[in-house]
């Protein structure tokens, strides 16, 4: 049998439609999240934690050495045993209060982290929003790193091929076509007369 290119071009509209299903589903209903914040009640939970330094990481020599380095140490430290994970990472060292203040975001929350070296503590602030908040600001990639964000390309490539492909099997169809192509049309009006009355 065959293999034209109409076969070809619906195999790739029906196998990344498949694909795409719940993709789609979760980019649609977080788009209307994101455009109607105000439909659902955000909870959110906030935990403030004094933690003492453990000798290992209370060293004066090593923060003097390399205070950054030692925060990237006090960060790894409060990952494994405080469960504090974010993609995006700020370091602020003060040296001469001996003061790092650490800032970890993430999608749906933050960790506020003032390490104060010569009183041997931290102080963790820690953020965490609902559920809500968490996914839409995985629809923008904010604060998710570059795996998710690479996710989001993938998933933009495929959902292009799913519209091209579905616009191009309907143009040989002769009966349907000019009333599917004015939908386009009107489609289209519609998303520049909504841009216009901004």
């Amino acid at each position: 049998m065959r293999f034209t290119s109409a076969r070809f071009v619906r195999l790739l509209h029906s196998y990344t439609s498949m694909l795409m299903l719940f993709i789609m589903l979760f980019f649609t209903v977080t788009g209307i999240t994101l455009n109607h914040r105000e439909w659902l009640p955000e909870s959110s939970n906030r935990q403030l934690l004094d933690i003492d330094l453990p000798s290992e990481l209370g060293q004066t020599e090593a923060w003097q050495a390399d205070a950054l380095a030692q925060g990237d140490r006090v960060r790894r430290w409060l990952r494994n045993h405080y469960q504090v994970s974010g993609s995006q990472v700020r370091y602020d060292w003060d040296a001469e209060e001996q003061f790092l203040v650490i800032d970890i975001k993430r999608p749906g929350g933050y960790s506020l982290v003032e390490v104060d070296v010569i009183a041997q503590q931290l102080i963790l602030e820690h953020h965490k929003a609902g559920l809500m908040s968490t996914l839409n600001d995985l629809h923008m990639g904010r604060y998710s790193g570059e795996l998710w964000r690479g996710f989001i390309d993938a998933s933009a490539v495929a959902m292009l091929l799913f519209t091209l492909t579905g616009f191009w099997l309907v143009l040989p169809q002769k009966k349907r076509r000019t009333r599917l192509l004015v939908l386009t049309v009107v489609g289209l009006g519609v998303m520049l007369g909504a841009y216009s009355f901004m």
